[in-house]
């Protein structure tokens, strides 16, 4: 069974998932938001932050998987059913972040435009990495810690002189609608408090687990904040039409006059993290599709959905816009139900099997067992037990 540590799950918290958030969604955000894009954000982070730490919580109270979970409440069949589903809505999340890589890859790596093929590798390692199972889940947080932690703020000391945090105020500006809206439209980004409970069972939980966690995702979040408000601080109204920040926020520092845009590495690396969050969603689509099925090879579910992902990015090649418009504005009701509902009625699930009915015997059997003289043994123990009371 594949297990993971809670210290590489809060290393995915801190580390990995705040990728995703990094690269289209603060130019989206500060459409809405404007100025107080970074109350919209906070406001996401609140809530999937209070659905992580109920989730841990969770951990602490039973040792069950999820899949053990609904098998226990509803059943084999409907636990397969469930699971199923979360496959095929983890694969669906993914599909707004590979065209966001893909696009980046594209547009911002490259002088000339590429071909497609040359994102053609990202679907090869994709299915070699859920091939392998939950583990490497584990082997991806560790490896990613220290390179997040070198590149993001290098990236961030080379652009903060630039940055007029003056620009964030007033807080407000953009009225309660505008907040609200964003953050609205923002939850496309804001699936990861489903990856947890999909863990729930496949990580040792140690004893203080619920803070650690928690404050491994604040430090997440920190990060995406930071970087709202220096992306904001240099572009103010046009940060609307800047897409890539990461690309964007460096490139005015003349530390490394001489040397170019020396910024390049360290996005080089934030890149390649990216790579390791979108395989993310997908390894947890494969584990939901192999619970459901036991005996199928993972590699059959792997190259099933990594192909499928492969014909998805050439019909959609020029369409991502379209694609995210669908996104922020029809699937909200879908990642609520998913992302936060389920978590929550995950607390209210049966955590231990049920036990098979009795047989119901027929009335004249129960009463003969009832009139039936007690054996021999039982008797002596019955009259022991009375004498020990009374002379007591």
């Amino acid at each position: 069974m594949d297990k993971l540590k809670l210290r590489q799950v809060c290393f995915l918290f801190a580390a990995v998932l705040p990728l995703t958030k990094l690269f289209i969604y603060p130019s989206t955000l500060a459409y809405y938001a404007k100025n107080d894009l970074l109350l919209s954000c906070a406001l996401n982070y609140l809530l999937e932050g209070a659905v992580v730490a109920l989730v841990l919580w969770l951990a602490s109270r039973t040792r069950c998987t999820l899949f053990e979970l609904f098998k226990n409440t509803f059943g084999r069949t409907a636990a397969k059913v469930l699971y199923l589903l979360l496959a095929a809505f983890l694969l669906f999340s993914a599909l707004l972040p590979m065209l966001e890589q893909k696009n980046f890859v594209m547009q911002v790596l490259y002088e000339n435009v590429p071909s497609l093929l040359s994102f053609a590798p990202f679907f090869a390692v994709s299915c070699f990495a859920c091939t392998k199972g939950l583990k490497t889940l584990g082997r991806i947080a560790d490896a990613a810690l220290p390179v997040f932690a070198a590149a993001f703020p290098a990236l961030i000391l080379l652009a903060l002189p630039h940055a007029d945090f003056a620009t964030l105020a007033p807080a407000g500006a953009a009225g309660a609608k505008g907040i609200f809206t964003g953050s609205l439209f923002g939850l496309p980004w804001f699936c990861e408090c489903l990856y947890p409970l999909l863990l729930l069972g496949h990580f040792e939980y140690e004893k203080g687990g619920v803070w650690k966690g928690t404050l491994a995702f604040a430090a997440g979040a920190g990060a995406v904040l930071l970087l709202l408000a220096v992306f904001y601080g240099i572009f103010e109204e046009l940060a609307v039409l800047t897409q890539y920040p990461l690309a964007h926020i460096a490139k005015y520092t003349t530390v490394f006059t001489t040397l170019g845009r020396a910024d390049f590495l360290f996005l080089f690396a934030m890149a390649l993290l990216y790579i390791f969050a979108l395989c993310v969603p997908l390894q947890l689509s494969v584990h939901c599709v192999r619970q459901a099925f036991p005996r199928l090879l993972p590699v059959i579910p792997a190259a099933a959905e990594s192909l499928a992902l492969l014909v998805l990015a050439i019909v959609l090649n020029y369409s991502f816009n379209a694609v995210q418009t669908f996104a922020m504005r029809y699937t909200p009701p879908l990642i609520v139900a998913f992302c936060y509902l389920l978590p929550l009625a995950a607390l209210f699930l049966r955590r231990t099997p049920k036990e098979p009915a009795a047989k119901k015997q027929p009335p004249e059997e129960r009463r003969a067992r009832r009139k039936a003289p007690r054996p021999a043994h039982a008797r002596r123990a019955r009259k022991s037990r009375r004498a020990k009371r009374e002379g007591t």
